[in-house]
């Protein structure tokens, strides 16, 4: 019986008009990504990367709820 494995699938949208954004869209098992990105170059890098991870911090003192006092 064959597996079923899904696979990811990355396609590139030219920009329907002058001005906007080139769209990179990846449908994986894990869900749809969109990315804007200005040019071609751009669009082809991003499209040629197997895993987009992205990390996010913020570096104020009231991010992480530990460190917060609770207010009165």
């Amino acid at each position: 019986m064959p597996k079923n494995k899904a696979k990811t699938k990355t396609a590139i949208y030219h920009p329907p008009k002058k001005g906007m954004p080139y769209m990179v869209v990846t449908i994986s098992p894990e869900g749809v990504t969109a990315t804007a990105v200005e040019s071609k170059d751009e669009a082809r890098i991003l499209a040629s990367k197997k895993t987009l991870k992205v990390l996010v911090e913020d570096d104020s003192e009231n991010s992480d709820p530990v460190k917060s006092s609770p207010s009165p």
